[in-house]
């Protein structure tokens, strides 16, 4: 999203250059708010809304519209989204559908033992999962639309307001060749990756946590919201500046991380307080480093009570 930061800080009477000493190409330029600037070492990036001091180490854009103009920061935050303009990938939008789809049923019936053992095995509770996320399971028959889901322990995904949308059906045997398989696009009224798994839990939080997958999702529990990998879409960026703070904790990987802090940029630059937590969950029984669907329930509690999100 792009802010008319120049309209924006006339608007308010804020001393601001885009030429001259101190300035450089696609900022702005303000006195920096931070730290005892004489100057205009303060700048503002035109495009992703960054803030930059070249005398202190500076802060957040928010906090330093809110400085300047001397106005509260849930003001500095609506006004940064008031001003943006052009075709914007992350002003907050409705899910809409991709197929003209409906409506759609769900394979599978009240999960069984097989399903039970597997999640027991998993260090999850299979009546929570029933109870908040309303998990089927499917056995040997497990057609659906002439479709095999066989198997496959069925997750339903819903919108921000609880209406179904799609879902993915998770192996239990360890014997498929797919791990996840989802419902087509073609046959979903949502796609998968337009929406927020937990979404629909987390409605009235002002602070959110961010993973990847549906069993990272379930392990941090409410108050946090999985966006099926680490690339994420306009669609699902758009959602998340809903909340005003969003805490990313994507898997220790380089690669996660990078993708996490990028993300990071764009939903800052719409006003939200954004954290990249680079936490390290040590290693599992063969070695390899655990994410947060790998914790223990009270590991995770322990974790959400440190980012401040109260169960």
């Amino acid at each position: 999203m792009s802010t008319d930061w120049k309209r924006l800080l006339d608007d308010l009477n804020v001393p601001n250059w885009t030429e001259g000493k101190n300035c450089s190409p696609g900022r702005i330029n303000i006195q920096c708010p931070f730290c005892s600037d004489k100057s205009n070492h303060g700048s503002i990036g035109l495009e992703k809304g960054d803030y930059q001091c070249w005398r202190c180490e500076g802060g957040h854009p928010v906090r330093a519209l809110s400085l300047v103009a001397r106005i509260p920061m849930d003001s500095a935050r609506d006004l940064i989204r008031k001003y943006s303009h052009g075709v914007s990938a992350y002003t907050p939008t409705q899910c809409k559908s991709t197929s003209g789809v409906k409506s759609i049923t769900l394979p599978g019936r009240p999960i069984g033992e097989p399903h039970r053992k597997y999640l027991h095995g998993r260090g999850f509770d299979p009546e929570e999962l029933e109870f908040y996320h309303g998990i089927l399971g499917t056995d040997m028959v497990g057609d659906w639309q002439g479709i095999d889901f066989r198997y496959r322990i069925i997750i339903p995904v819903y919108d921000c307001h609880g209406n179904l949308c799609t879902f993915q059906g998770r192996d239990y045997t360890g014997k498929q060749e797919l791990r996840y398989k989802c419902c087509p696009v073609e046959k979903a009224v949502v796609h998968h990756k337009h929406l927020l798994y937990g979404a629909e839990l987390a409605q009235n939080r002002n602070r959110i946590v961010v993973v990847e997958g549906v069993f990272d999702q379930w392990r941090m529990g409410p108050g946090s919201v999985a966006t099926f990998g680490t690339s994420l879409t306009r669609e699902q960026v758009s959602l998340l500046t809903q909340w005003p703070e969003v805490i990313f904790l994507f898997d220790p990987e380089p690669e996660a991380q990078q993708h996490a802090r990028d993300y990071a940029r764009d939903i800052a630059a719409c006003g939200c307080s954004v954290e990249v937590c680079a936490a390290e969950f040590g290693l599992d029984a063969k070695g390899n480093p655990r994410d947060p669907g790998d914790l223990t329930p009270a590991e995770a509690q322990d974790i959400m009570k440190e980012l401040g999100i109260k169960a």
